[in-house]
Parts: structure tokens; sequence; C-alpha cells
């Protein structure tokens, strides 16, 4: 299989992306033996070379902390940048999309300072919204463009990162979810 890994780390004054870019890492060392991997980051890219990197991909795998309760500002910039119309989607006669990326599929890493009780049920901050409900957007863009969820990686959400166990936990989660691939 062909796997893209994309950084979405962006500066940000609590968080300095070191285990964003520690899980990209452990990604492609355990993925390259059995598939080809490239890799890109949202802070450095050239719009071309993404747009060929997608072309190629069977899959896209999406790394990035959760700030705010969204994606940072440079994935967002990134995705708006890159998905270019007429190569990434068109339009038909009566406006509606036509998806040009069909065939592949995307999942996500993200990572959260917050702990998971602040998006269980109830919780009067979230009111019951997951991750994957604050994150709907990101999966209707990349739908926008015929790339869907892949089915046999689970979207791996890490909560509480700033302890140490948890980042322990959370490498040895996205361990398993590579070996499903």
């Amino acid at each position: 299989m062909k796997i893209l890994l994309i950084n979405g780390y962006t500066p940000h004054p609590d968080a300095r992306g070191k285990l964003t870019q520690a899980l990209v890492d452990l990604s492609a060392t355990m993925l390259s033996p059995q598939h080809q991997v490239k890799q890109s980051n949202v802070l450095d890219y050239d719009l071309i070379e993404e747009y060929h990197k997608f072309q190629w991909a069977d899959l896209i795998l999406l790394y990035f902390p959760l700030y705010w309760y969204a994606v940072p500002w440079g994935l967002k910039r990134y995705l708006d940048d890159v998905f270019e119309k007429h190569r990434f989607y068109d339009a038909d006669a009566q406006g509606r999309p036509v998806p040009l990326m069909t065939g592949k599929s995307f999942g996500y890493v993200t990572t959260l300072a917050a702990v998971e009780d602040t998006y269980r049920p109830g919780n009067s901050l979230t009111q019951g919204l997951t991750v994957d409900d604050l994150l709907q957007p990101l999966t209707v863009t990349f739908r926008y463009v015929g790339i869907e969820q892949q089915a046999r990686f689970q979207n791996c959400v890490f909560y509480d990162v700033y302890n140490p166990k948890q980042v322990v936990a959370a490498k040895e989660t996205l361990t398993t979810q590579l070996l499903s691939l």
C-alpha cells in the first residue's frame, strides 16, 4: 500500500510538536518495511508536489494536536491550499461536487491535553460531543474530494498527553492500529 503521512502540527504556545513528530516517526518506521511511505508537513510544502503525493497515495494519515476543539490552523490552511478545484474536485452542470480523488482513504491520529472525561456525555462544557463529532468537518472535507474513512484503521484519539504514562499508552495503541493495515 502507498501511505502518505502528514504532520499537521502547527506552533502553539502550549505545544512544541515533539509528540506529533514522534508519532509520525513511529508510523514511518513501522509501515516502511511492508508499505511505500511518503511524508508531508503542513509548515513546508509545495502545492504541485502535494497534489502528486495525494494522487500517488492509497491511504492518507493525518497527525495533529487538537487546539480549541478543532484542527490546528496550519492543517486547515494546508487543506485549503492543497485541495484545489480541477485537481481534487470539480463541479457538475448543477454545481454539485464531483470528487476527483476517489479510491483513497484517510485516518487521523490526534492528541489532546484534555482528559477523556471532557468528552463524556453529561460534561457541561462539551455537552457530550466526542472528538469524532468535532472533527466531522475534516471527514466531510475528505469525502468531498472522494477520500473515504479507512475501514481498518480506527482513528486514534489520545487524551491527557502531558502525562508520560498516556504517551506510552498512545504509542502502544498506535502500533496496534498500524499493524491492522
